[in-house]
């Protein structure tokens, strides 16, 4: 058994990198052998919906993310670096309003070449989220250390400025930018949008979504990449305002459940998503999307999600 003392400060290290935790307030609650929670705070940066406050599921695909692969840290004897493969999560239930989001993962199976890692999303006695996700070993391909990892690293400082929820009537925007055929307000009165930088990107007829190029959105320093859970983010609340001006659903679509693809490194540069919706029925919804940088027929990541729709 590793030192639990130890084993924090290195996890704390870790986290501390990494550019959009830091601009969500993660940190490290516990960390033992095999093992790892953290915390999101709640704060109305990361509101999803204006309706009611809650938090955006892209939020909680990037603490699920980090905490599955801050995991590997403590279900591994050494340090390695994993790139994410894929990430599945299964929406139980909204989060709460004001209250923290926690995530609990552990690693259940591990090969020579990937390793499987499972979380969950709770408040207090209440599952919000669950995930699965794959990680690619990298063998002596990745980053040597922890002190490769964090040293020389300008740590990132959390913006000062406040996205408030923009008290306004949901309803009447989407009606508003349907009829108009301009959807730029859609994003700005969405604070998740407006936090992580999702733009329209209407060319015509044609409508794909644009996530621009962020310090705060970066995971991996080194690279700088960035952080899966943003670029999950991005294609979760892409497919969402796709489904917004494409449909006739006047509500904030509820998500289901989400699963991506990662399939290359996403620079920290501008990206851009395009979707399709494959099948909508009377209730639930299913959404592609696709995400590239600069040549939209090399991809960086695929995406799938299952939306309720209400009335």
């Amino acid at each position: 058994m590793r030192d639990e003392t130890e084993l924090f400060a290195q996890v704390d290290s870790f986290v501390r990198v990494l550019a959009q935790c830091q601009e969500l307030g993660i940190k490290v609650v516990s960390a033992r052998e095999n093992e790892l929670i953290l915390e999101l705070p709640y704060s109305q940066k990361i509101i999803g919906n204006p309706d009611t406050g809650v938090i955006h599921g892209g939020a909680i695909t990037t603490l699920m993310d980090t905490t599955a692969g801050a995991g590997v840290l403590c279900g591994m004897s050494e340090f390695e670096l994993c790139p994410t493969l894929d990430l599945r999560v299964d929406y139980m239930r909204s989060a709460k309003p004001g209250l923290s989001v926690y995530a609990r993962a552990s690693c259940y199976r591990s090969t020579k070449n990937i390793i499987f890692m499972r979380c969950e999303a709770y408040q207090l006695d209440r599952t919000v989220a669950h995930c699965v996700a794959t990680f690619m070993r990298m063998g002596k391909k990745g980053i040597p250390s922890l002190d490769v990892m964090t040293n020389n690293i300008t740590l990132h400082q959390a913006s000062n400025t406040i996205i408030n929820a923009i008290d306004v009537d949901f309803k009447d925007v989407i009606d508003r930018v349907r009829a108009e055929q301009n959807f730029t307000e859609l994003a700005n009165v969405i604070p998740y949008a407006k936090l992580i930088g999702i733009e329209f990107d209407q060319q015509g007829d044609n409508v794909s979504f644009k996530l621009k190029q962020r310090a705060s959105n970066i995971g991996n320093p080194i690279l700088p990449a960035i952080h899966g859970g943003v670029l999950g983010g991005f294609m979760e609340l892409a497919s969402a305002l796709h489904l917004l001006v494409s449909q006739s659903t006047l509500k904030f679509p509820k998500i289901i459940d989400f699963s991506i693809d990662y399939l290359r490194t996403g620079r920290n540069v501008d990206t851009y998503a395009e979707c399709l919706v494959t099948r909508q029925g009377g209730r639930v919804a299913n959404v592609e999307v696709h995400a590239w940088q600069e040549n939209k027929k090399e991809p960086i990541a695929l995406a799938r999600a299952h939306f309720l729709l209400e009335d």
